[in-house]
């Protein structure tokens, strides 16, 4: 039996729960967002980061707009993805918490935006808002990359509401 197609845009979109469940079935690379308004700082973890271009360097960030850090990005022009290394578990449950300061008792120091970038992580980039595009609750925001560093850590991973680290194959 073949099912007759029907116009894309008719089609009703699956139920929040449903939308949600699945998309903690992708594992992913946990970050801290970090931003800055004037002496006004602020870090949330998240996983919604993704590389957009290597001409210009660029990615982006998927922000709620009822965060703090939404704000301080847009109206700021800047931010700094934090990649946290297995070892730094802790922070990202730190910066879950939502605390009033939450960098007052994490090693960082300024980045060149004057974003804070947090020490010890696999890798950090530095950008420069280019692009905001608002769909839903949440904000994207597209980033050139102005400034990056890198290790050869391990990065923290998550899935299905749980903290995971990879291993070095051995040999390897």
């Amino acid at each position: 039996m073949k099912q007759e197609l029907r116009e894309a845009s008719s089609l009703a979109s699956i139920d929040e729960a449903r939308f949600k469940a699945t998309m903690r079935c992708m594992a992913s690379t946990v970050t801290v967002i970090t931003s800055r308004l004037g002496a006004v700082t602020n870090g949330m973890t998240a996983t919604a980061v993704c590389s957009v271009s290597a001409t210009p360097p660029s990615i982006l960030v998927v922000i709620n707009q009822s965060s703090r850090s939404h704000d301080l990005i847009e109206q700021g022009g800047s931010f700094a993805v934090n990649i946290l290394a297995a070892e730094q578990a802790a922070l990202a449950h730190h910066f879950a918490a939502k605390t009033d300061d939450p960098l007052q008792e994490v090693d960082h120091r300024s980045g060149v935006t004057g974003v804070p970038v947090i020490e010890g992580c696999v890798a950090q980039l530095e950008c420069v808002v280019e692009t905001k595009v608002a769909t839903g609750t949440h904000s994207i925001f597209i980033g050139r990359v102005v400034a990056v560093e890198e290790t050869d850590r391990l990065p923290l991973m998550y899935r299905n509401g749980k903290v995971l680290w990879l291993e070095r194959a051995s040999g390897g």
